[in-house]
């Protein structure tokens, strides 16, 4: 039998339970994880890990203080194609990264209190930072704000002057760069993110069915290099070998809470921390402030 109750303290101050999971509007994850972590919960929150960098940097310091696990909801951290790609980037299976594209669009909520960056973009924050183990050092971003499908509705009047589309640009001091188009104007749903090496492409896309989400490109044929002027009726160029990579199959909420508990029972770093929970709240309000000072 499942215990319910009114009161979310009757879990805080049950002492039986030692974790618990916070799937909240976000305005309330600090208060309530703080307070859970001060009772000595381990915590869950539900991505984003909170509304501004001051709280998220307050979460993560709270959680080192009392030595307790704060693990953020960034389910695709665990997804099988993007945990496959970190491990061929690992194994420079494409060379030196050099670019990331990624395009996440789809029609908007009829009712929302944020923009699409921050409905959006932690999807892609999480995922690219996951990837190269770094945060970016310079963020660009363009907003605009259209009146189309859904934000026509009545019960989007109050919600026109939300940005639902935007370019990001990422820059890492490793030299990687990286492009994000978040969007809500369209009723075609893409997933699409290409991560383009110095000896080879991979493109995922998180539309198809597991057998084809992952593909490896080659780096091509292209005899106009160093060709002379008489060449010009022979010259081509054409995509390398296409491989299709296999994926484990798992369903990545169920892997993301066992990560959870193991990392308290076996006292280990988890992948999805509060650490890279804040590097996405950083990025979400940089994103923002970008465009504010245009």
């Amino acid at each position: 039998m499942v215990e319910v109750t009114k009161d979310y303290r009757d879990i805080l101050r049950d002492k039986s339970i030692n974790a618990v999971v916070i799937a909240t509007p976000v305005t309330t994850h600090k208060e309530l994880a703080e307070e859970a972590m001060l009772l000595g919960k381990h915590v869950f929150v539900e991505k984003p890990l909170s509304f501004s960098t001051e709280e998220a940097e307050s979460m993560v310091y709270t959680a080192e203080k009392l030595g307790k696990k704060l693990a953020v909801g960034h389910v695709f951290q665990f997804a099988p194609a993007v945990r496959k790609i970190k491990d061929l980037i690992k194994k420079k299976t494409i060379g030196k990264v050099l670019h990331i594209t990624s395009t996440r669009i789809n029609l908007g909520p009829p009712e929302t209190e944020v923009d699409v960056i921050w409905d959006l973009g932690p999807h892609d924050f999480s995922i690219i930072l996951y990837l190269l183990g770094e945060a970016p050092w310079k963020v660009n971003s363009v907003r605009n704000n259209y009146p189309f499908g859904a934000f026509n509705s009545p019960a989007s009047k109050n919600k026109k002057s939300l940005t639902n589309n935007a370019h990001i640009d990422l820059n890492f001091k490793s030299g990687v760069s990286a492009h994000i188009h978040l969007g809500w104007l369209s009723s075609n749903k893409v997933r699409l993110m290409q991560i383009f090496g110095s000896e080879g492409t991979l493109v995922y896309d998180e539309m198809l069915a597991l057998d084809g989400k992952l593909k490896l490109y080659g780096l091509g044929i292209d005899n106009r290099i160093k060709s002379k002027d008489g060449d010009t009726g022979a010259l081509a160029y054409q995509s390398g070998e296409i491989t299709m990579i296999p994926l484990e199959q798992h369903e990545p909420l169920r892997m993301e809470c066992q990560e959870f508990i193991n990392a308290i029972i076996e006292d280990k770093k988890l992948i999805n921390d509060g650490q890279i929970g804040l590097d996405v709240v950083k990025l979400l309000e940089t994103s923002s402030e970008s465009f504010n000072r245009n």
